[in-house]
C-alpha cells in the first residue's frame, strides 16, 4: 500500500505573514525575497502573489503584525494621563527593538504602513493633540520618540564597541560586573586628559551603557518634559486676552 505525502496546509496570507515575520527576525535582507518566503512555505513565488499585490503589501503586513504583537496601544491607560500612555506606548517600542533589532533593517524597506500601524499612529497623535498640543508639535513628537527608539536600539552596540576599544580595562570589568582595576582607571583617565568633560561624564555614559533601558526612558523623559512645557504654553497662550503679546510662537 503506497504511503500518501502529508500535503501542506492550505496557503493563506496568515501563514504568509508568519513565514515573513519568522525569517525577518532572523535574516532581515532575504525575509524581503519572495522567491525566499515561497521556499520557506514549500510554495511558489506566484502563490504568494494571489494573497499579496507586491512586496510592500506583503512587508506592511509584517510590520501590522509587529505591531499587534508589541500592544503599543496601552489600553489598560487613560488617554488623559497622556505622559504615562506615551511612555508607556514608547516604552514597548523600545522593548520590541531591543529584542528583535532584526526587524529595524527591514522596517528601512518599507514604502507603506498597513491598518495597525496607521492606527497606533492615529491614536498616539489624538492622545498628544487632547493633551495640548497642535498637530505640527504632536507630529515632531511623534518622530522624534520613534527615531530616539530606533536610534537607541541601532547605536548602542556601536556606543559599546567604542568603549572597547578606548578602554578595554574598564569595559572587561563591567562586563564581569566587577570594579575596574587601578591601572585600568588611570589608562582610561590619561587617555581623555585632554577631554575634561568626557572624563567628568564617563560615569554617566559607562551607566548609560549598563543599563540601555534607563537610558532610553532618562531620554525619553528630558523630550516628554520639554512637551509638558510646549502644552503649558499653548494652554497660557489660548487664554491670553485678545491682542495681548504671551509669548507664544
Amino acid at each position: 500500500m503506497a504511503v500518501k505525502t502529508p500535503r501542506n496546509p492550505p496557503l493563506t496570507r496568515e501563514r504568509i505573514v508568519d513565514a515573513a515575520y519568522d525569517l525577518a527576525r532572523e535574516d532581515p535582507l532575504n525575509a524581503l525575497s519572495m522567491r525566499r518566503i515561497a521556499k520557506a512555505l514549500k510554495v511558489t513565488p506566484m502563490a504568494i502573489y494571489k494573497h499579496f499585490t507586491d512586496k510592500a503589501d506583503l512587508t506592511a503586513a509584517v510590520m501590522d503584525k509587529q505591531m499587534l504583537e508589541s500592544r503599543l496601544i496601552p489600553e489598560q491607560i487613560s488617554p488623559d494621563d497622556w505622559r504615562n500612555w506615551i511612555r508607556t506606548s514608547y516604552l514597548r517600542m523600545w522593548d520590541t527593538y531591543a529584542s528583535v533589532p532584526n526587524m529595524i533593517p527591514y522596517m528601512t524597506h518599507a514604502t507603506r504602513f498597513g491598518p495597525a500601524v496607521l492606527h497606533w499612529q492615529n491614536e498616539a497623535l489624538g492622545v498628544m493633540i487632547g493633551a495640548g498640543l497642535e498637530p505640527r508639535q504632536a507630529v515632531t513628537t511623534l518622530v522624534t520618540l520613534s527615531e530616539l527608539a530606533v536610534g537607541n536600539t541601532i547605536l548602542r552596540p556601536m556606543r559599546e564597541q567604542g568603549l572597547e576599544q578606548a578602554f578595554p580595562g574598564v569595559w572587561q570589568a563591567l562586563a564581569s560586573a566587577t570594579v575596574p582595576a587601578p591601572e585600568a582607571l588611570h589608562a582610561a583617565e590619561n587617555i581623555v586628559a585632554d577631554y575634561p568633560w568626557l572624563l567628568h561624564c564617563g560615569q554617566a555614559m559607562v551607566q548609560d551603557l549598563k543599563d540601555p533601558r534607563q537610558a532610553f526612558v532618562g531620554a525619553m523623559d528630558l523630550i516628554l518634559t520639554g512637551v509638558e512645557n510646549l502644552i503649558a504654553g499653548n494652554k497660557k497662550a489660548s487664554q491670553a486676552p485678545a491682542g495681548s503679546s504671551s509669548g507664544h510662537i
